[in-house]
């Protein structure tokens, strides 16, 4: 399942509004408030109709918060036909599906064509028991997704349902960190046991060595009772380190990278070993770059095009590290215009001309053109002949030479030597020739 292009009509903060996607992986950038979110959100919106039509999995609808809204000068007044239409390919078959938002519910009869496509995948999973069905990953990534629940208990993982457990909390905001570990431990006991083949363990395990550096997954720890693996450290030292105990960033992108790949697994074991890297779908992530070192970040693109070759990916950042890890098509500036690939800029490029940050520090800014100002009009008192003009540049010159002397003294006196050097020891200030 891919979505190539989405329409959002009266939605959050878009009155009309369509974006296109990449077919693999797609970063959305923007200042706060321009809609990185709405997209996702939108987006969100379109891949949750495709659960519709399969059983047991959950609902998810256009919410009463989505719908655009006008600030008037006492309230807000909700916009009629709140809407989200999808351009995509469902196994190699194009498709388009609409949701609305009417005063009481969500609307669907526009998005039968995807809802009936994901009946029939239902109807040869549960009802002709076909095991050789391909289906689309879906995952939704919120920002609420760090692990910082207390270390718990894992059980095994019991005999369930395909879909009902590849689908399972797959668009909550709400991030599923148990179901992955329960597999991946029960898993491991029955490859102890010689009970079935290790095949899709250790493609789930290969798919996190591949998106977390200096972490490698081994095996299921009996004493910690968690996922274990080797770390290296900088100077290449190794030591087993369970999962829980690795870094806020390290365990959160790992319990994330673990759920896409225990979906791939249960939802097309059919492909064995090859089940991460053959399953097709589409995963949301808001704030890509959280808790992600800049080294990292520079690489965590990628890292997920590798480990998931088949998978559509579109995130939100505002990391210029990310960002330059792109080509311009992969990206969507929500502030501007980019024709240039991002790839080929310097990290300061990123920064001021795609993101329209100054790279430097605000207070060396702020400093940097006082100084620029200040020789400037130094500058035009020297060569200038209008003397009143002369006077009020000069006083302007004694008041930015004060206030340099209180926040940086170095610069002051920097300032009031070239200006010694540029007029001579003859100049007079302000009050004297007042």
């Amino acid at each position: 399942m891919i979505i190539r292009k989405i329409d959002l009509i009266n939605f959050r903060n878009f009155e009309n509004s369509t974006f296109h996607f990449s077919t693999q992986f797609t970063v959305v950038i923007g200042e706060n408030g321009k809609g990185k979110s709405s997209i996702l959100q939108g987006l969100r919106v379109a891949a949750g109709t495709f659960l519709m039509g399969i059983d047991e999995a959950e609902r998810y609808h256009i919410q009463k918060e989505d719908v655009r809204r006008i600030d008037l000068e006492n309230r807000f007044v909700p916009q009629r036909g709140c809407s989200v239409k999808a351009y995509g390919t469902i196994n190699d078959e194009n498709i388009e599906w609409k949701r609305s938002k009417t005063a009481s519910r969500t609307d669907y009869r526009n998005a039968y064509d995807l809802i009936n496509i994901a009946e029939v995948l239902n109807h040869q999973v549960n009802v002709e028991l076909n095991e050789n069905i391909d289906l689309p990953v879906i995952n939704f990534f919120s920002t609420s997704r760090l692990w910082v629940e207390p270390k718990q208990t894992v059980k095994l993982k019991k005999k369930g349902s395909k879909l009902r457990d590849g689908y399972a909390r797959c668009i909550d905001s709400r991030t599923d960190k148990t179901s992955p570990m329960e597999w991946i431990k029960s898993a491991y006991w029955k490859r102890l046991k010689g009970k079935t083949e290790s095949v899709l363990l250790d493609a789930v395990f290969e798919a996190i060595d591949t998106c977390i550096p200096n972490w490698s997954p081994q095996e299921w720890d009996e004493d910690s009772d968690d996922l274990g693996g080797i770390l290296k450290d900088e100077d290449g030292k190794e030591s087993f380190i369970p999962l829980f105990y690795l870094s806020d960033g390290l365990r959160t992108m790992a319990a994330m990278v673990a759920e896409i790949a225990y979906r791939c697994v249960v939802l097309n074991s059919h492909y064995g070993r090859d089940a991460v890297k053959k399953s097709k779908g589409i995963v949301l992530i808001d704030e890509i770059d959280m808790h992600l070192h800049p080294k990292w970040q520079q690489g965590v693109v990628n890292d997920l095009k590798t480990a998931f070759p088949n998978i559509q990916f579109i995130a939100t950042t505002y990391s210029p590290f990310i960002v330059q890890s792109l080509k311009v098509e992969e990206l969507i500036n929500l502030d501007a215009v980019v024709e240039e690939d991002p790839d080929k800029m310097s990290i300061e490029e990123v920064t001021s001309h795609i993101m329209k940050v100054e790279p430097r520090s605000l207070d060396f800014q702020k400093t940097f053109d006082k100084t620029t100002y200040y020789l400037e009009l130094l500058n035009d008192i020297t060569f200038g002949d209008n003397f009143g003009t002369k006077r009020e540049k000069s006083g302007e010159l004694d008041k930015i030479e004060k206030e340099a002397e209180i926040n940086d003294p170095a610069a002051a006196a920097f300032l009031r030597m070239t200006r010694l050097a540029t007029l001579g020891p003859d100049r007079k200030s302000k009050k004297e020739e007042e």
